[in-house]
């Protein structure tokens, strides 16, 4: 009987500790894709690498840590998770499309296509495989096929940005450039805020000598995206084929402010800089490109020619020796280079470099006579173009270009830089907020926590009285502080947070009742801070359950609550975004276990219930209005939000986030006049993009002054 009752009492144990490891992986999971979502990756990684060893035989963690790999560059790590997931779990659709495109950026593209094949033979209307799938036809010339997979696209969803924009792409590059153009005005009309369709129809003008039209849409790509180098890049060689020099030079130098290691515009600057007389000036900026790029042998060969120009014989010497070993059968530079040691009084050497550059262009003259007797005249369809816009287009080169006669060709990216973008957007759901066709990331919630991050300048923290007195408790050796935006914490700051985290734990054992509210805060905000999401709910529950007015718990419990809620939602997501490449992360359908935990959290009024418990103890607690505010506008109650907004503004009249935050409101609700100025404020306050929101959506001077009036 004893032994009876010992077998029974074991295998209840083993079944408790089976279910309390069931529990944990399951928590474990949920983590680990919070920590994906929060772009957390490495941390993301630690957590997959611990469900895959407690259970090997599961394929969503390796598809998981697939994607963190990924993240992370890591693309060959990628593919062999990936390719296990699949080896488990053959139907996980999501998994053949993130193969597909780690394949592809590998050079694999037969491999890719065949990824999105097989995906597409398990769910044949799956919009991100179809655009992938397109994607590696245009990178393997297949111009026709992608057109007809981006059809299919259309067909499946007409108002697919995306679909439209790559279209256009296998159009013009299948010389249907008439078709491409057609194609990226069509995906103007559906969203006339996104800067690519400008930018691409833009080239394609370009390309028909179009000069006039095609500023016009890099002018208006420029308004959408500002920080964008290549627009100023592209619009640069467009004002140089208008003969617009100062404009030119102006764009080139926005570019080097934007991107201070941009080898190209150096090199175009000084280029022109080279054509009007401006010599030394343009030795400085071929200079800066050979330090960023020292295999550029056109522009050293021109560098060299410049220094023959100010007598810099010596200077001008090394660099011929450099470009006479790269390109031997060159003549022009054993010319230029025997007049340099001529100079220095080296005949014999000058006399050795005439007879090869003498040498070498006798040949050259051969080979082209030869040539010439078999074909016909070359350069009709140049020509055509320049009739066709009644302007001969000045001659530039590629940017990948070799050819060493075009070293004093202006660069062009290659493919204008406006190809395909082949970069997928994990997380493309977060801080998204829908009004009039505007995307633009609300400012976030407030929360409480020790490793604050702020995006705005000359300002002083907030304060607040509740969180002052927990800060003089010293619970931590780090101060406590009221902020919308946290620090990334890096490998060893998660060590140590977890460090701080067990040792809060022990003093939670031994703690007298009146302390432990505030331990139990503590541990809880460092738990959001490693996107520990469900402990940290645990530890505010405690708090809020021996001091039901913690206000401080109260409100970071309002806020995990939302973070989790906005986390599920993007996890859950099905709905393709306007991206190029499109990667499975808001696809994935969870299992049983998350989507009761989703019944329980995806309920606002849990998150309104939490704040509105703060202000009926203290009523101008502005972070609790604020956070309302948002509440109400990701339920779409706009009035609400802009109440909440107005009141947190009242509380405190130097609060950026309200301002910025109902400016976009009222914008969204047609209120310009006032969101404008709203915005404004804001931008006075610190939070400057601001101002580029006025400029986009906003209203100019005239209207502003009308409606001070009315």
């Amino acid at each position: 009987m004893h032994r009876l009752l010992y077998i029974v009492s074991l295998i209840a144990a083993l079944n408790s500790l089976e279910l309390k490891a069931q529990i944990d992986t399951d928590r474990m999971s949920i983590i680990g894709r919070n920590a994906l979502y929060f772009e957390d990756y490495i941390l993301a990684i630690q957590y997959f690498n611990q469900i895959i060893k407690a259970k090997p035989y599961l394929s969503e963690p390796y598809y998981y840590r697939a994607i963190g790999k990924y993240s992370l560059d890591d693309l060959k790590g990628a593919e062999q998770d990936i390719s296990t997931s699949l080896e488990i779990n053959p139907y996980n659709v999501d998994a053949y499309n993130l193969r597909g495109i780690v394949r592809q950026k590998l050079g694999r593209t037969s491999e890719a296509e065949a990824d999105y094949n097989k995906g597409l033979s398990i769910d044949p209307e799956n919009i991100n495989l179809i655009i992938n799938k397109g994607i590696a036809q245009i990178n393997s010339k297949q111009y026709e096929e992608a057109i007809d997979s981006y059809t299919e696209a259309i067909r499946l969803s007409p108002k697919l940005v995306s679909a439209w924009l790559n279209r256009g792409h296998a159009k013009v590059a299948a010389k249907d450039t008439m078709g491409g153009l057609a194609d990226f005005t069509k995906a103007i009309e559906i969203n006339p805020y996104i800067s690519d369709g400008y930018a691409n129809r833009a080239i394609t003008y370009y390309m028909l000598g179009s000069f006039e039209e095609s500023l016009q849409d890099l002018n208006k790509a420029i308004e959408l995206r500002p920080e964008d180098a290549r627009f100023y890049l592209n619009r640069g060689i467009i004002r140089y084929q208008l003969d617009d020099l100062r404009g030119t030079v102006e764009d080139f130098d926005k570019v080097i402010d934007l991107e201070p290691r941009n080898a190209m515009a150096y090199s175009n600057r000084g280029i022109l800089r080279a054509q009007v007389g401006d010599t030394n000036r343009a030795i400085e900026d071929f200079s800066r490109v050979l330090a960023l790029n020292s295999d550029d042998m056109l522009t050293l060969y021109y560098r060299a020619l410049l220094y023959m120009e100010i007598g810099e014989w010596g200077a001008a010497l090394r660099d011929f020796n450099i470009v006479a070993l790269e390109y031997p059968d060159f003549g022009p530079v054993y010319q230029n280079r025997s007049y340099v040691k001529q100079m220095l009084g080296d005949d014999y050497g000058a006399q050795l470099d005439y007879g090869t550059a003498v040498k070498i262009e006798m040949q050259r003259r051969r080979q082209s006579e030869s040539a010439d007797a078999g074909t016909t005249s070359s350069g009709a369809d140049s020509r055509a173009d320049n009739l066709k816009s009644g302007k001969k287009r000045k001659e530039t080169r590629k940017e990948s270009d070799k050819d060493i006669s075009n070293y004093d060709k202006v660069a062009v990216l290659d493919d204008f830089g406006n190809e395909p973008d082949e970069e997928p957007s994990t997380n493309p759901l977060r801080g998204r907020v829908q009004n009039r066709n505007i995307i633009i990331e609300m400012e976030p919630m407030f929360g409480l926590t020790f490793y604050p991050g702020d995006t705005l300048v000359h300002r002083l923290r907030y304060f607040n009285l509740a969180v002052e007195s927990i800060d003089r408790q010293n619970v931590i050796d780090k101060s406590l502080t009221i902020a919308n935006i946290e620090q990334e914490v890096d490998r060893e700051s998660a060590a140590l947070i977890f460090s701080e985290i067990s040792a809060l734990g022990e003093k939670i054992k031994t703690a007298k009742d009146e302390e432990k509210a505030n331990l139990h805060f503590a541990r809880g905000t460092l738990y959001n801070t490693v996107v520990n999401l469900n402990s940290a709910m645990e530890d505010f529950n405690k708090a809020i359950e021996l001091a039901p007015d913690h206000i401080p718990a109260l409100l970071n419990r309002a806020y995990t609550r939302y973070k989790t809620v906005e986390t599920i939602k993007a996890l859950e997501a099905e709905t393709p975004v306007n991206q190029t490449l499109q990667i499975g992360v808001t696809t994935v359908q969870p299992g049983a276990n998350i989507q009761s935990e989703e019944k329980r959290i995806l309920d606002y009024d849990l998150i309104i219930d939490d704040l509105e418990r703060i202000l009926s103890i203290e009523p101008d607690f502005e972070f609790a209005h604020y956070n309302l505010g948002i509440i109400q506008a990701v339920m779409r109650n706009f009035d609400g939000a802009i109440e909440h907004f107005s009141a947190a503004i009242d509380a405190n009249p130097d609060m950026a986030e309200a301002w910025f935050n109902r400016g976009l409101t009222n914008i969204f609700m047609e209120n310009d006049s006032v969101g404008t100025l709203d915005l404004s404020k804001a931008g006075e306050l610190g939070i400057f993009k601001a101002y580029n929101v006025i400029k986009r959506y906003g209203m100019g001077v005239g209207s502003m002054e009308e409606a001070d009036e009315e």
